[in-house]
């Protein structure tokens, strides 16, 4: 029988998973210097990446007639845009997220016991999916930084230069350059299981709230359940602040690395190179599902307490409670959406199948387009 995974060890293991970009919050009493040197690797970080991306592009505009080469060009190309701006964003956003984050720390150590049933079922939901991801995010990098080891490719990328690299120390200086930039791509994209355990630390509160709303049998209890549902209003609201832009950039570069992949299918290449596409287009497609899953229950758990509300309201005849289960259920008219007007919609399920669709509309589009060109 598997061992439970508990919260605690969840919470360490993406810790660690965050260390090689020291993006997991500082404590609140840390000092100005520290947050200072932490906010200074950032900026070197972002320097880091964008030296990659600079000889990436020059790559791409030497390699137009070659997409076997160009889709692994754009793909890399794209991760280190999106983790150049996932450290702007951790920047930007550092309060939201080190409160939500600490929040989440603080309740783990002090959970009672019918609290830790609700959050260890939301564990066992979702350790395999995310485990997986945090090991396939450092094993591709530990590939990525031995291939020229094990091959004639003397780089970890494909990236090229439009000077001679290969006299010491220079070729060693890109190889250390490109592996830095590696290691901190597959950090970043740990990000995204970060955000998803923090919607869904979100989400396994609200179920927890709704039960003890359930078992509301006085007027202290229920004010008691109101003043804990408007402070994890204000918790919720805060984690999605602290996703939405995470997500937003997950969702604009795995478009672009999943039609990449797609186009190589409507062209004549190798079996293995097809595959290694498909492996690729599903990552991507994981990276937005990632999002997805949470925000659709966290929605869904946030209506949930008015309906739990409505119930009582219904099946109550204590007068004096009426009122205040009313105030419940007017503050659950809006529910918990992870969005961005203009920008983003609403994250859930229909969204991730809309996604999808649209994804393999532009797939078809494009192969009717190039079935035309060769006509």
């Amino acid at each position: 029988m598997r061992r439970k995974v508990m919260l605690e060890e969840v919470i360490s293991v993406v810790k660690l998973s965050l260390f090689p970009i020291w993006c997991w919050p500082q404590p609140q009493d840390a000092t100005q210097f520290k947050l200072f040197c932490v906010k200074l690797y950032y900026c070197l970080s972002i320097i880091i990446q964008i030296g990659l991306v600079a000889p990436l592009i020059y790559t791409i505009t030497k390699h137009l007639d070659e997409p076997e080469i160009l889709v692994q060009l754009i793909v890399m190309t794209s991760s280190s845009i999106h983790g150049s701006f996932n450290f702007f964003f951790h920047m930007v956003n550092h309060h939201h997220i080190q409160n939500v984050t600490f929040e989440m720390v603080h309740f783990s150590g002090l959970m009672k016991p019918h609290e830790e049933i609700v959050i260890q079922r939301y564990v066992d939901k979702c350790i395999v999916f995310h485990s997986g991801s945090l090991f396939s995010y450092y094993s591709i990098l530990f590939f990525t930084i031995v291939l020229p080891f094990l091959t004639q490719q003397s780089f970890p990328t494909l990236a090229e230069y439009p000077f001679d690299v290969y006299h010491e120390p220079l070729k060693t200086i890109i190889y250390i350059h490109q592996s830095a930039a590696g290691t901190l791509v597959a950090g970043q994209l740990c990000t995204n299981v970060f955000m998803a355990l923090l919607l869904w630390f979100a989400t396994a509160r609200f179920e927890i709230l709704t039960e003890e709303l359930e078992k509301v049998t006085n007027a202290y209890q229920l004010f008691k359940c109101i003043k804990e549902h408007q402070e994890l209003l204000k918790y919720t609201e805060e984690v999605a602040i602290a996703a939405r832009p995470f997500a937003l950039t997950t969702i604009y570069c795995s478009t672009v690395s999943m039609i990449c992949a797609f186009l190589l299918f409507i062209t004549n290449q190798p079996i293995a190179l097809l595959l290694q596409c498909l492996g690729l287009a599903v990552a991507a497609l994981s990276e937005v599902f990632m999002y997805c899953w949470p925000a659709e229950y966290l929605t869904h758990m946030s209506k949930n307490i008015a309906e739990t509300a409505l119930y009582m309201l219904e099946n109550n005849n204590f007068i004096e409670l009426w009122k205040c289960l009313q105030i419940i259920i007017m503050r659950s008219q809006k529910p918990i959406k992870t969005a961005i007007p203009c920008l983003m919609p609403a994250l859930s399920l229909n969204y991730f199948t809309a996604y999808l669709s649209t994804i393999l509309s532009y797939f078809t589009t494009l192969r009717v387009m190039m079935d035309d060109d060769k006509n």
